[in-house]
């Protein structure tokens, strides 16, 4: 009779560290571009930073279609502003072992956004996207519980992911009608746009929910 391997703590870990290795190895590449249709050519992505893994992601799907992603300078030329209103990361205990610890856990991804035309149409309304992981959790070393945080971070950048297509799918449902001028009115200047008007401060948008979203952060505008 074969003989099974017996798996200590340490085989344990190195298993999940090689595992790991080749993962970061790779680069964590993302899974390629989708093709959709999208009723405009150029888009101004909002409140959230360029260093965020799910603008990096969603600005290369946008360009992958064809699409201008338009830099904050030149955001009144874009023809549609989409606007992320916040995103939340959350962990979730489902089952604990008998000593109390955690052992089954949910990962979850919130991400709220809405999409306005450059002349201030609402195209898409503000809505949320939901993700979830579900992972087991037996660390034995304090190793294996620095191994499994890695992993954690590397399964809330795959549901960013995620969440970035999923955005491209809602973006491809919007329907504009014929003759509707998605880009902003050119500006006649200064003096004649503000003279006799007072100057009013805008409350940026924040997507409310019942536990509430965290902001990206960057211009919500």
């Amino acid at each position: 009779m074969m003989r099974l391997p017996n798996f200590t703590a340490l085989h344990r870990l190195l298993l999940s560290t090689l595992m790991l290795a080749i993962v970061v190895g790779c680069g964590f590449k993302m899974r390629g571009a989708i093709s959709v249709d999208l009723p405009f050519k150029t888009v101004y992505v909002s409140g959230v930073p360029d260093t965020s893994p799910f603008s990096q992601v969603l600005k290369a799907q946008l360009r992958a279609n064809g699409i201008g992603v338009v830099p904050e300078e030149y955001k009144d030329r874009a023809e549609v502003i989409l606007r992320v209103l916040g995103d939340q990361q959350s962990k979730v205990v489902l089952a604990i072992n008998p000593s109390g610890l955690a052992r089954e856990y949910r990962l979850n991804y919130r991400l709220g956004f809405k999409v306005d035309s450059g002349s201030g149409i609402e195209l898409y309304p503000a809505t949320t996207i939901e993700l979830s992981r579900d992972i087991s959790f037996n660390p034995q070393t304090a190793q294996e519980v620095l191994s499994k945080e890695q992993e954690d971070a590397l399964l809330i950048r795959d549901m960013q992911n995620d969440a970035a297509i999923q955005v491209m799918q809602r973006l491809s449902t919007i329907r504009v009608p014929a003759g509707t001028v998605l880009t902003a009115p050119k500006k006649k200047g200064a003096a004649s746009t503000t003279k006799g008007k007072q100057q009013t401060t805008a409350t940026p948008e924040v997507l409310t929910t019942p536990t509430g979203m965290q902001p990206l952060g960057g211009d919500a505008q």
